[in-house]
């Protein structure tokens, strides 16, 4: 895997670029257990192996958890230059077409949707797909949207004219 490099300044050339896809990743039992732990959801399809595995033929790893794997998977398929910290702005849309049991691998790729500057940084769009090994149908795919910032100073002027939002 081969990490794609871009300047913020050239973001906005590479409209529609596919990158990844990323390493795969296993969706340990053990992952699931500690998400489930750590969101208070411990739905009997996420944490009772024995049972899920009568029903589903393994658990069933949280939606959410996989798509918290996607935010370190990015960051091994993208480097953005010109930018020192980012913040994630939230999503446009949020897709969990199949499921993801107990052991399954997944990976990452991206597609750059839209690059546009606002106020102090730019705002980046980003579609997300976590694919599961061996697997027609994703995991997830997600409409990302980050506001990238050149300078911590300026994530803080953003967040001191958060009433008056320029980000909208």
């Amino acid at each position: 895997m081969t990490k794609f490099r871009v300047s913020v300044h050239e973001l906005g050339r590479h409209i529609n670029r596919q990158i990844g896809p990323s390493d795969w990743v296993t969706v340990s039992q053990e992952k699931i257990d500690l998400y489930a732990q750590a969101a208070n959801d411990f739905n009997w399809i996420h944490v009772d192996v024995r049972r899920a595995s009568a029903v589903f033929g393994g658990t069933i790893a949280h939606g959410l958890l996989t798509l918290s794997l996607a935010p370190p998977l990015a960051q091994e398929l993208i480097e953005i230059d010109g930018i020192e910290t980012d913040l994630n702005y939230g999503f446009d849309r949020v897709r969990f077409p199949a499921v993801v049991h107990g052991g399954d691998r997944v990976c990452l790729s991206l597609k750059i949707l839209g690059v546009e500057p606002r106020g102090p940084g730019v705002l980046l769009r980003m579609e997300y797909r976590m694919d599961i090994e061996g697997r027609d149908k994703p995991a997830v795919v997600a409409d990302w949207t980050f506001m990238l910032f050149p300078s911590p100073e300026a994530l803080s002027r953003q967040a001191d004219n958060s009433g008056n939002s320029s980000v909208d």
